[in-house]
Order: C-alpha cells, then structure tokens, then sequence
C-alpha cells in the first residue's frame, strides 16, 4: 500500500522565496535516497507565489515518518517554521485502499 503526502506551506512576506526554493530542492534530494521514496512533486501557486504545495508518495506510514524526523529535514523546518504566514497543521496519514471489483461509472 501506498501513502501520499501532501504538505502545503504560505510563506510571510518576509520570506526569501529564492531561499526557500533552494532549500526545498536540497530536501527532495535528500528525501530521493531514503528508504520507501517513491516520487515527489513540487510547485508553486500560479496565484500567489507564497504558497508552495509538496506532494509525495512512500512505501508506508513508518518510512515517511522517518522522513518526517531526519535530522537535516526537522533542521530546516526548523529554519522555515517561524516564516511560515500561516501555522502549519500537523496532519495524520490514513492509509486508502482500493475498492475491490470493478468499479464502473454511472451510465
């Protein structure tokens, strides 16, 4: 079974967006050679250059948790958090699995 991930984050004004970029692009590197990394998207909202949405698939639950707490990965969170315009909600992982049969649209 999969789990995705999704993060969204809406950066102050004050925030460096170049920085920012930078620092997200080091940790999808790193995130890339851990155990249970499937893939990663990363982009920006077209809108509002401020918010940037991160979505991610894992092996299981375990490895994005391990993730979650590798020590570069909680340091720059710990560098971003207090530029954050929002606070940033702590979601839980549900697993989803797939209906068995078929199933079919309505006709």
């Amino acid at each position: 079974m999969a789990i995705l991930s999704y993060l969204r984050f809406r950066l102050s004004d004050q925030a460096d967006l170049d920085a920012f970029a930078s620092d997200v692009a080091s940790m999808r590197k790193l995130a890339a050679e851990q155990p249970g990394y499937r893939w990663a998207e990363v982009g920006q909202d077209p809108a509002d250059p401020r918010v940037w949405i991160v979505v991610s698939e894992w092996d299981d639950v375990e490895q994005v948790r391990a993730w979650e707490h590798h020590p570069d990965h909680e340091a720059l969170y710990d560098v971003w958090e207090p530029h954050y315009r929002e606070p940033f909600v702590h979601r839980r992982f549900v697993p989803w699995v797939r209906p068995e049969g078929e199933i079919r649209p309505p006709e």
